[in-house]
């Protein structure tokens, strides 16, 4: 059974039907993608379907697009202990341990003894991520050490895919295939970024001057997949080709907005990607040989736990180190890549030892939501508040560096006034604009502008907007406005909005939307017109009165 539409439709009915019963008692949705690829496997046989693989491995390329985007040197160097201390820390001596165990009691030969215990290092970026942006925990302790590691094993991704390769051509001299790699590479060089650093800008510039959405994402769509199949032509994965691009992209002043289009693709092409790890289990094996297999999951977040732990505790305290240890126990979804490239090169083990290891990496991703959950008591269980000394719990204690700012959804006239006033009295704020035109000349005047479209949810998200001091609706289209203040309420409910109505059917409208006493424009203005009248009857009055 290979009919892609056919299968599309079936995952799709049976991933929507287990994730909405599966959300009503608050279980991640990646649970339910991936017991759609068991059930869906089992009963249609789809463990080799080329099609669906071809799709999901998408997932992947758009993760590592949203990820390049997102590897700024800014970030780098606030992160740099977690980034260039904690990540190889972990990934080497992780690695170190499984390669032992490898060695000593499963007798792997080198090569695949090498790929396998660096696939089991990596932990999943996309199930962590998703689990600490959603609960708003990414910037606790534990959060940005999590973030910073898992950042240090996405670029480790490549260099461990690139190692794959030459290790399946080890017929070849050690000299012909660097060159090869140190020739494709430059190549890939100066197409994606002296190409993109000068190309990208000037059509991107273009295609936002059309003021079209669709065609703003159908470029950018065009550019990832373009630079994906770049890379895989000249010998690299998709994976290091959306990189790159997602590299060049940062450099773009267009990068929230981009953020915001992808991630809906990203998570869908992902899910299609967890429903493909599922077809990959077989029920009838790992009932089997259950035991076996929990045992395995059990060892592999153990030895990882208990490396991370180790690690993190020689800069944090005991409950940051706890937390983070536990919530990257697990193994990830590159994990599955490294061993699907080792696989179609021949660099894996054999079938049946396979099949237990990704049943037991599975188990062990399909765990982390429900140990993210019990995060607390499970620390509390393991070391009582006497024990934890010094720590005190303090150690995750959310603290507030920046002073809450404004973020005004709109820089035309009236929301560059109110940027202006709020200046003026030392307010901080955020302003969204979405023509490019208007963006461009007053974020060249230092303006703090952020290029995109305020009723995206996942552009709201990205500027904190639960966290805002106020949002400040300054559009004039009376539908963009509802639109902006229902997207702004569904995700920050207790945040004040302020907008002008310039009527009352609109205000009504906003107030049950949620906006407190919504500003009558046209109230304001007829108030301020009589004042101004009265004003002038005073002096006339006073002017004409004898002595």
């Amino acid at each position: 059974m290979d009919d892609v539409i056919t299968i599309i439709l079936i995952c799709g009915s049976i991933s929507l039907a287990l994730n909405v019963v599966l959300k009503k008692v608050q279980v991640e949705s990646v649970i339910g993608y991936i017991l759609t690829g068991v059930a869906v496997g089992f009963a249609f046989d789809l463990q080799h379907s080329d099609s669906l693989g071809a799709i999901a491995e998408f997932g992947i390329v758009f993760l590592m697009f949203t990820i390049g985007i997102e590897f700024s040197p800014e970030k780098l160097r606030l992160m740099t202990r977690e980034v260039f201390v904690l990540g190889p820390l972990q990934l080497v001596l992780t690695a170190s341990i499984f390669f032992a165990i490898g060695h000593w009691w499963l007798g792997l030969a080198p090569s695949v003894n090498l790929i396998v215990c660096l696939a089991l290092s990596l932990s999943s970026t996309a199930i962590v991520l998703k689990l600490l942006t959603k609960s708003r925990k990414i910037d606790r302790r534990y959060g940005r050490n999590s973030v910073g590691i898992l950042l240090f094993q996405d670029i480790a991704v490549i260099p461990i895919l690139l190692m794959v390769a030459i290790l399946a051509k080890s017929e070849q001299s050690v000299t012909v295939l660097f060159m090869e790699v140190v020739y494709g590479g430059i190549v890939v060089f100066l197409l994606l970024f002296i190409g993109g650093r000068f190309v990208t800008p000037f059509v991107l510039k273009h295609v936002i001057g059309t003021q079209s959405h669709e065609l703003f994402v159908g470029g950018i769509l065009v550019f990832v997949v373009g630079a994906a199949q770049l890379a895989h032509n000249l010998g690299f994965t998709h994976s290091l080709g959306a990189f790159l691009a997602g590299l060049v992209i940062a450099e773009s002043q267009y990068r929230h907005q981009v953020v915001a289009d992808m991630t809906p693709f990203r998570d869908i092409l992902l899910g299609v990607f967890f429903i493909t790890v599922g077809i990959q289990v077989d029920p009838v094996f790992v009932a089997a040989n259950f035991l076996t297999i929990v045992a395995l999951m059990l060892g592999l977040l153990l030895v990882k736990s208990v490396v991370l732990f180790a690690i993190i505790r020689l800069f944090n305290g005991t409950r940051t180190s706890l937390k983070t240890a536990l919530l990257l126990a697990q193994c990830g979804e590159f994990s599955f890549v490294v061993f699907e490239t080792a696989q179609h090169n021949n660099l894996f083990m054999d079938p049946q030892r396979a099949q237990m290891l990704i049943m037991a990496i599975v188990m062990t991703m399909m765990l982390t939501p429900f140990i993210f959950r019990s995060l607390d008591p499970i620390v509390s269980r393991l070391y009582s508040r006497a024990s934890l000394g010094k720590d005190n719990g303090t150690d995750d204690i959310e603290l507030e560096v920046n002073e809450p700012y404004v973020v005004i959804c709109g820089y035309g006239m009236l929301g560059q006034r109110v940027g202006a006033h709020l200046d003026a009295q030392g307010i901080p704020f955020v302003a969204i604009e979405y023509d490019g035109s208007s963006f461009r000349a007053w974020k060249e005047r230092g303006a703090p502008l952020v290029f995109g479209n305020a009723a995206s949810r996942q552009l709201l998200e990205k500027v904190h907007i639960d966290n805002a001091r106020a949002v400040v609706i300054a559009i004039s289209n009376e539908s963009r406005i509802l639109l902006v203040a229902q997207s702004v309420r569904s995700i920050a409910p207790q945040v004040p909005i302020m907008v002008c109505a310039a009527n009352v059917q609109l205000g009504q409208e906003l107030s049950d939307i949620g906006v407190f006493e919504p500003i009558d424009s046209v109230e304001q203005a007829a108030q301020a017109l009589v004042q101004r009248l009265v004003g002038l009857e005073s002096i006339a009055d006073d002017a004409h009165s004898p002595g």
